[in-house]
């Protein structure tokens, strides 16, 4: 009768101990859902910054509005993006303080911004990057012609 006992507590203790565990893995992917749409909706912003610059190119009031808007974006940034896509931002932020009206690199300012969406898609969706990555896929920016 002893037995008996000892084997019902022992499978209660076990049923309980895998809710405890399932409970803590749903918590845990529960977490990173919410962590990468924040990251995913900073990153969106990043971009929509880089292209309202483009975009704002001869009008100084759009021009001085997208520089705002990408210095938020920026602020957002440093608090949730990873060191890969931190690194990348800070390529693109030398290039865009070192580019003069004259001398602006099309092709030079596309391959910063897509290491730092692929960088991001690393952080957000590890096993979608890495196919992309191997069909060396190019992702493609709006840059429209200065006048």
């Amino acid at each position: 009768m002893i037995e008996y006992w000892i084997v019902v507590t022992t499978g209660v203790v076990a049923v309980v101990c895998v809710f405890c565990g399932a409970y803590v893995y749903n918590e845990g992917r529960a977490h990173r859902l919410v962590q990468n749409r924040v990251k995913l909706k900073v990153y969106e912003s990043l971009l929509q910054a880089v292209t309202e610059i483009n975009v704002a190119s001869g009008d100084p009031y759009a021009l001085d509005r997208a520089k705002r808007n990408l210095a938020f974006a920026l602020n957002r940034i440093n608090l949730v993006a990873g060191p890969e896509v931190l690194i990348h931002v800070n390529e693109l932020l030398d290039f865009l303080n070192e580019t003069r009206e004259g001398d602006y690199d099309v092709l030079k300012e596309k391959n910063i911004l897509n290491t730092i969406v692929k960088a991001a898609r690393r952080e957000l969706d590890p096993a979608s990057a890495r196919a992309l990555e191997e069909s060396q896929f190019r992702y493609r920016f709006y840059n429209p012609p200065l006048t």
